[in-house]
């Protein structure tokens, strides 16, 4: 039961993570730029999230120095980090593309796995991995295609972006299931590794001593509600995921977690059609990269 509750949640998470992408889409379309919708999303993490743990878990909160650490991992991997590639990905290549590269991330997680705690691969990873190499692949190469005489939306060399965020994202939940295994509750962890992100972002404009203009923010109101918007989608994304991993193991969660590029393409389809461009070679790529993810992960 407690494994069914925890596909739920990540599912719900996947969801989040699909609408999340299609509203940064839109707002970066607009005029807006990813770094903010990173900063507009961590402000409303910690608004939401950081009041509401800190009176349900009071005076309890489950913290040791061993979970503290993994979820101060995992919030420099994937709230600062990770996020930071990811919405520049969207930015650049588009929310379906980059969602789908960004699925590669089980892919990842496995590889520091085998390289960090000695697992040895069977041959089923490998052609996984080869499987999920085939799908970055496809979704470069259609790119590069040309509709109409105008370029499709980013350039190759652009998929670093998400690549580097499915890279971030693939630590995270080793450095989760490390924390909420030591018995700190999910939620908790979450605050940690929002708290985390938002002091790195402090220390970054302390350093290039300018503040974010919340003047010029508000001023465009078109732009302001994606950004809001997106910043909702994804704390909930951080509830789900984060529930998700305390109720069942890691391999039950990711590959459910990884459905996301499906419903941002379903999502696009319905909603964007005008910026996103749903071809047949998009749709195979995220196809042959989830299953490969699924698998791996299944067989972890």
């Amino acid at each position: 039961m407690s494994n069914a509750v925890g596909i739920l949640f990540a599912l719900l998470a996947g969801i989040s993570i699909a609408a999340m992408a299609i509203f940064v889409r839109m707002a970066t379309k607009k005029g807006g730029d990813a770094f903010t919708a990173v900063i507009v999303s961590l402000v409303l993490n910690l608004i939401i999230i950081i009041p509401a743990v800190a009176v349900i878990y009071y005076p309890e909160y489950g913290i040791t120095l061993r979970s503290f650490l993994a979820f101060v991992g995992a919030g420099l991997t994937g709230t600062l980090t990770g996020r930071v590639f990811y919405f520049e990905g969207i930015s650049r290549v588009g929310a379906s593309r980059a969602d789908a590269i960004k699925a590669t991330m089980p892919i990842f997680a496995t590889i520091t796995a085998i390289l960090v705690l000695g697992e040895d691969p069977t041959t089923t990873h490998i052609l996984a991995i080869l499987a999920v190499v085939m799908g970055v692949w496809i979704i470069s190469s259609e790119m590069m295609l040309k509709k109409g005489g105008e370029s499709v939306i980013g350039k190759r060399r652009d998929i670093i972006y998400p690549v580097c965020a499915a890279i971030c994202f693939g630590f995270e939940p080793i450095f989760a299931r490390i924390g909420v295994l030591e018995g700190t509750p999910s939620q908790v962890g979450v605050s940690i590794k929002i708290l985390i992100a938002a002091v790195g972002f402090l220390l970054y404009f302390v350093w290039k001593k300018e503040l974010p203009d919340v003047k010029e923010f508000l001023a465009n109101r078109e732009t302001a509600k994606w950004y809001i918007l997106a910043g909702l989608a994804n704390t909930a994304m951080m509830v789900f995921y984060y529930a998700a991993i305390e109720k069942a193991p890691v391999v039950f969660v990711v590959p459910f977690l990884q459905t996301s590029p499906l419903f941002v393409v379903i999502f696009s389809y319905i909603w964007i059609q005008d910026i996103e461009r749903i071809t047949w070679r998009l749709v195979l790529g995220v196809i042959v990269m989830i299953c490969a993810a699924i698998i791996i992960t299944s067989i972890a």
